[in-house]
């Protein structure tokens, strides 16, 4: 049996030369025993002709279509075989280009190279076809794992920006495409764009800053004017007081010298020269009265200055009022997470300061608590975003609610909730974690006329002699890791 087409080409060629061969010497066959098996084998495959055992003119007529129909198949044959080593070549090119390019991946396993240089050697492309579809097969699964993974990355990420975004507290348009930009990340399922969103956010960020400035600036503005205006008004009404005094001192005086003149005349003039006399005093305090009344009509003038100048001493403290609240405010909501309405984590830092300064002062018990939802991505990815922020903020106040109100409660960062207790019992610090614990995994929570169970990982620690604020926060996570690994709603005190 044939084994491959350049054999069977090889194998009907020389038939063909044979019978050729056998014609041209006056149709005698006799001479060519060795092909005649496969003559006959030949005759039954291409038609009905019968084997010619004699040499007759039928028979050469036999022999010559038997030849006719050799060198059509073998003409057949010869194009298919040019056909089958074009398409070969061309696989194998294909395939030597689809294996370099594999090769330039990160993903790509160390025996490419070798397949590849075998390929490159003339191989036969089946013996390599099974171990490249292999390679491919390994570096689809590894980048799938790879494609798995940034979809967690920037899960995380969407995550983590949603937080930030709850702390922003732009008003206006600012404000209002902030707001956009977190409904697009929680109606999103695929995050791809999350560097342009968090680009765009920066530049609002940027823009809500410098609207602030500049709304400051104009502010400190109209309160430098006022102010200078408000300093000239008082100079001039120091001086105009001043000069009222003068005149005033300068009138009493013309106004006692002229009482004491006609009490002179009176008493030293009988004549008709008192009558002249008293008439020329008369004048002068009518003169003096008169100045008297000018003297009143700038002091009215004086005590309107004075009244406009309350009057925008009024306004100025009402607008810096205004603008303290709002400072105040602003400041208050920087320290308020957005979603839960408790404190975040630049609040927790800064009063984490205050009571490790506390406690390095009076050595009283100060506890540091970590919890952390479990499974919460779950909630997040099978009921949805909402339904998370609802665990959230449900969490947030079972923990107001629970705790004393000297215990500090704030939002970690994602699905992290951090307490600082003060002045707590060290023996039994355990039960109200305990009881946090539990509360918290009996929140009649459902979402959608669905009952979800809520619980928590809790780690817990005492600040120690020689601790810092970073030891301590680390020994708290180390703690709540350890929860998180003794299979979740559990409590761990370090």
């Amino acid at each position: 049996m044939l084994k491959d087409l350049p054999s069977a080409i090889t194998a009907l060629e020389t038939l063909c030369d044979g019978l050729q061969h056998s014609l041209s010497d006056d149709g005698a066959l006799s001479g060519q025993e060795d092909n005649h098996g496969l003559r006959v084998q030949w005759q039954k495959l291409l038609g009905n002709l019968s084997p010619a055992h004699t040499h007759n003119k039928a028979s050469n007529s036999n022999e010559a279509t038997l030849i006719d129909a050799l060198q059509a198949q073998l003409t057949f044959l010869k194009r298919h075989q040019q056909q089958q080593q074009e398409q070969q070549q061309q696989s194998r090119e294909q395939l030597l280009q689809a294996a370099h390019f594999l090769q330039e991946a990160d993903y790509a396993e160390e025996r490419l190279s070798g397949l590849i240089t075998a390929l490159e050697g003339n191989g036969h492309i089946i013996y390599y076809l099974y171990p490249l579809l292999e390679c491919y097969q390994q570096a689809v699964s590894v980048c799938a794992q790879q494609r798995q993974q940034e979809r967690a990355r920037q899960q995380e990420i969407c995550q983590r920006l949603l937080t930030l975004i709850d702390e922003l507290s732009y008003t206006g348009d600012v404000g209002n495409e902030i707001n956009s930009i977190k409904q697009l990340l929680l109606a999103q399922s695929d995050h791809t764009n999350l560097p342009a969103h968090c680009l765009r956010l920066i530049a609002l960020v940027i823009e809500g800053s410098r609207l602030e400035r500049q709304l400051s600036s104009r502010f400190l503005l109209r309160l430098n004017n006022n102010l200078e205006s408000m300093q000239t008004q008082c100079l001039t009404s120091v001086s105009e007081g001043k000069r009222i005094v003068s005149a005033r001192q300068i009138q009493d005086a013309s106004l006692v010298e002229e009482i004491h003149a006609i009490d002179r005349h009176l008493s030293g003039h009988l004549d008709t020269s008192l009558a002249q006399s008293i008439v020329a005093h008369l004048n002068g305090l009518k003169t003096v009265a008169q100045q008297h009344a000018q003297l009143q009509q700038r002091e009215a003038a004086l005590l309107s200055q004075l009244e406009s100048l309350e009057n925008e001493v009024g306004k100025l403290k009402q607008q810096t009022s205004d603008y303290r609240r709002r400072l105040t405010s602003q400041n208050e909501k920087l320290m308020i997470d957005g979603l839960t309405q408790i404190y975040n984590r630049t609040a927790l830092d800064e009063r984490l300061k205050v009571d490790f300064a506390r406690w390095q002062k009076t050595q009283s018990p100060l506890c540091i608590v970590l919890l952390d939802v479990d499974f919460f991505k779950k909630i997040n990815d099978q009921y949805g975003h909402l339904a998370g922020d609802k665990a959230l903020r449900l969490i947030a106040r079972t923990l107001r609610n629970s705790l004393k109100e000297s215990d500090f409660i704030a939002r970690f960062g994602g699905e992290e909730f951090a307490i600082l207790m003060l002045d707590v019992d060290p023996i039994l610090l355990h039960r109200p974690l305990h009881q946090l614990r539990q509360k918290i995994e009996a929140i009649p929570f459902s979402f959608k006329q669905e009952r979800v169970t809520i619980t928590v990982s809790i780690g817990a620690t005492l600040l120690q002699p020689g601790d810092t604020i970073t030891t301590a926060l680390e020994r708290a996570d180390q703690a709540l890791y350890r929860a998180k690994n003794a299979g979740r709603n559990q409590l761990v005190i370090a």
